[in-house]
């Protein structure tokens, strides 16, 4: 494979950077949870090329790269002594909607890392595209979405991932995973293991579809849409419900930081949870494709008092068990020691083990 490296000037490379290289750069506004932490270098590329700028200068002075999207899955632990890049690239390209002579129920998007991720979902509806109706309102941006591999209300990206196009931080060299090669799992992927922090996603494609297939039985969904008289939902209603349900359970991040769930819900084994049943007949579950039973953690967490409990200025949230949110000051240290606070209390009364949803760095 070429290297994104071949054929750039050295000299030319140093020129273009400082246009666009920021030194003990804050990163406030750039994490959802509204830590007050700095980069030693930040960089927003707009294009491959830029990207390559900026791997270039990492690899020179032998930075540590962290890829950062939207910030929305993100625990910084302090400042980070490197390279923050920002892949702002940008686009949306789909393939056949306006060609009738090529038009099939299934149509390829080509999006660019940089696109947020809720406008694109919309977007996608605005073209009479199915299958991300479900991941409404999402917070981050579209590079990070296969890292995670986001899910809500049943719909996982691997359910319409085709591949995804990135670089390697060390090498440069163009890669590309399809579907296979991520390696996805409950909000896990590769990406997030063997292949953590050594690629930037610069694009992703997925197949979406012109036939709307809902999927409504999970969580307040069909619930939702009941309470809106609708019978027979279209895609745009099923994204307007969910929509109005994380709006209501979940707190906004422009209003008060946080990184929306902390932690996952935990797959427990049959007779794990038949144990807690008898003590908790109440407890509610999700029956898994293996014979697991997923618990949601924020009813743990309710279970276990720590609804409302605070660290400095780190709470879980009185709106959403799940959630860890900063009142305004919170450092790091009081968002890592109320995360341990959680898991302790959760594992010495149910004998389960939380697991952080967002990445520590």
């Amino acid at each position: 494979m070429p290297s994104i490296f071949d054929g750039y000037n050295s000299l030319q490379i140093r020129r273009d950077l400082l246009l666009l290289l920021h030194e003990n750069d804050s990163l406030l506004k750039r994490n959802t949870l509204g830590l007050d932490v700095r980069a030693r270098y930040l960089v927003v590329a707009r294009d491959k090329s830029q990207v390559a700028e900026a791997l270039t200068f990492a690899g020179e002075k032998n930075l540590k790269v962290l890829v950062l999207g939207g910030g929305s899955n993100i625990v910084f632990t302090g400042d980070f002594d490197g390279l923050v890049l920002i892949p702002d690239i940008k686009g949306i390209d789909v393939f056949g909607v306006d060609d009738k002579s090529v038009y099939t129920d299934v149509q390829h998007v080509v999006i660019g890392a940089g696109e947020n991720w809720h406008q694109l979902v919309r977007k996608i509806l605005e073209l009479g595209l199915c299958g991300l109706e479900n991941l409404s309102m999402i917070p981050g941006l579209v590079g990070a979405s296969p890292i995670q591999n986001i899910g809500a209300y049943g719909q996982e990206l691997e359910n319409v991932f085709v591949h995804l196009e990135a670089m390697d931080i060390m090498s440069g060299e163009e890669l590309t995973f399809d579907n296979a090669s991520c390696e996805f799992g409950y909000r896990q992927s590769i990406f997030k293991t063997s292949l953590r922090d050594k690629l930037v996603v610069t694009s992703i494609t997925l197949a979406l579809s012109n036939k709307f297939v809902p999927m409504l039985g999970y969580g307040d969904l069909g619930e939702e849409l009941h309470k809106r008289k609708i019978t027979v939902p279209s895609a745009f209603d099923v994204s307007n419900a969910v929509m109005s349900i994380r709006s209501r359970k979940l707190p906004d991040p422009a209003v008060i930081g946080n990184v929306g769930s902390f932690f996952k819900n935990p797959s427990v084994t049959r007779e794990q949870f038949l144990s807690i049943q008898t003590i908790h007949p109440g407890i509610p579950s999700h029956q898994t494709g293996d014979f697991h039973y997923k618990i949601p953690a924020a009813w743990l967490i309710e279970e276990v008092g720590m609804k409302g409990v605070s660290v400095g200025d780190a709470m879980v949230s009185e709106q959403h068990a799940l959630v860890i949110v900063n009142q305004g000051k919170a450092s790091p240290g009081d968002i890592l020691s109320l995360r341990k606070k959680i898991e302790h209390r959760v594992y010495d009364q149910f004998g389960i083990h939380l697991e952080m949803e967002p990445v520590l760095y």
